[in-house]
């Protein structure tokens, strides 16, 4: 805890991906060194320090902002589910990440990473996008400030952010870890997962965060597997696993960056099987779908959540109206996206239709081409929305497998039908091994 502590003061001045430090963090250290000492060790999460996204809630001193000036000292009145589950496997909560503003649910305008409480989280391997909402937390762990942190995703905010940072994220299936204590967006395909800098890590840290609560029914219909995932990290090739290859048609700028993935996949003994690539023209549909159903469902969460607190505003409108009383402060850059929500007037009966089909079409474009092909799993690179996994609620593990030319990092997304996990953290595992493309940053 010391030693990140003092990396954080040292580096984080120029990321500003750390929004808050826990002061009992040490506290919390000691009592586990000491039981440590007497023999009593809780597994292999004791005294692992671990940060949160600054929408998960945490009891005690720190605070859950959303990086939104409104929320700014408001402190959650006790643990999201997976926060005491952390603690109870012995992890030390250190502290809160920075994040775009309302998990990127501000403003249309908002730069990835941005937030009026945090200002702008930074990419440690330089000038580039950080990517968002997960930013922070993906930004943190990249820098070595933290063993692993917690991001939340929506709609790729942990993939992609990921992918942006060098740095290795599980997006679980919808359900398998439970989202009580998260502000949401939206609440089919609302969840949280775990964000390190490598794949066994990850694993071990969703063996963990993963499991059924009574407060959140998304659980029952996604239990956690038999066997631990860090089983997973038993393979040592992909020998037998058809691997489909998704492109975006006229995508030429990760072309290259692909094809050097899919050569080691294939060297790892992969089958690969080329997909018809897909159109951005087919996107525009899923797009309206997504705002219609965050758009209805944001207000409703943000309320609920406010009223657990005792945040200066009850309401997303009064959090608008707070807003506008000083707009250069506590919001720069516009807050269309916030009162487009608040102003929504979508009907229960729209809104049921649009979220049936969207996630429908979501799961029958994933598990056609997953039972067309007769494929274990899919693989996509940089901002793999067009395969549709976040609508489907379906799981996507992002692995580091190199560098632009510029230097800016790229991530390699597995993707795979409900409930995937063990064969995307295997796959991701074996990968990661062979390539060893992650380098830590200057």
């Amino acid at each position: 805890v010391l030693y990140y502590v003092r990396r954080i003061q040292k580096y984080d001045e120029t990321l500003h991906s750390v929004s808050e430090l826990d002061p009992g963090a040490i506290d919390v250290a000691r009592r586990l060194d000491a039981e440590r000492a007497s023999g009593g060790v809780r597994g292999p999460m004791h005294g692992i320090p671990v940060f949160l996204k600054d929408n998960i809630a945490a009891g005690g001193a720190l605070h859950t902002t959303a990086g939104a000036k409104a929320l700014e000292r408001v402190r959650a009145d006790r643990d999201a589910f997976l926060v005491r589950r952390l603690r109870e496997a012995g992890a030390i909560v250190l502290g809160k990440t920075a994040l775009s503003e309302w998990a990127n649910y501000m403003s249309s305008h908002l730069p990835n990473g941005f937030s009026s409480v945090g200002g702008q989280v930074r990419n440690p391997y330089g000038a580039f996008d950080v990517s968002g909402s997960s930013s922070g937390s993906a930004v943190a762990v990249a820098a070595n400030f933290v063993t692993a942190a917690i991001g939340t995703e929506t709609s790729g905010s942990l993939v992609s952010p990921a992918s942006q940072n060098s740095v290795v994220a599980i997006k679980p299936s919808v359900g398998l870890v439970s989202r009580q204590g998260i502000i949401p967006v939206v609440d089919t395909q609302d969840t949280a997962g775990p964000m390190t800098r490598n794949v066994t890590d990850a694993a071990i840290l969703l063996d963990v965060l993963s499991g059924e609560d009574a407060s959140d029914p998304a659980t029952r219909r996604a239990p956690r597997a038999e066997v631990p995932y860090r089983s997973a990290l038993d393979a040592e090739s992909l020998t037998g696993q058809r691997v489909g290859v998704v492109r975006l048609r006229g995508e030429m700028a990760e072309g290259e960056m692909l094809d050097g993935a899919l050569a080691v996949l294939k060297q790892c003994g992969a089958q690969l099987v080329e997909l018809p690539p897909v159109s951005l023209l087919s996107l525009k549909t899923d797009r309206d779908d997504f705002f219609a159903l965050a758009n209805r469902d944001f207000p409703r969460g943000v309320g609920a959540f406010l009223e657990t607190t005792k945040a200066p505003v009850r309401s997303l409108g009064q959090v608008i109206a707070f807003n506008a009383e000083d707009p250069e402060t506590r919001a720069p850059f516009g807050q269309d996206l916030l009162i487009g929500a608040w102003e929504s007037r979508t009907t229960d009966a729209e809104y049921r239709e649009t979220q049936k089909g969207s996630a429908a079409r979501a799961r029958h474009r994933i598990e056609g081409m997953l039972a067309e092909h007769d494929l274990d799993m899919l693989v996509a690179m940089g901002m793999p929305f067009y395969v549709n996994y976040p609508a489907a609620g379906y799981p996507a593990v992002s692995v580091p497998s190199g560098y632009r030319a510029s230097g800016e990092p790229v991530g390699l997304a597995f993707i795979g039908g409900f409930l995937d996990e063990q064969t995307l953290i295997r796959a991701a595992f074996v990968f990661e091994q062979t390539l060893q493309a992650r380098k830590a940053p200057e």
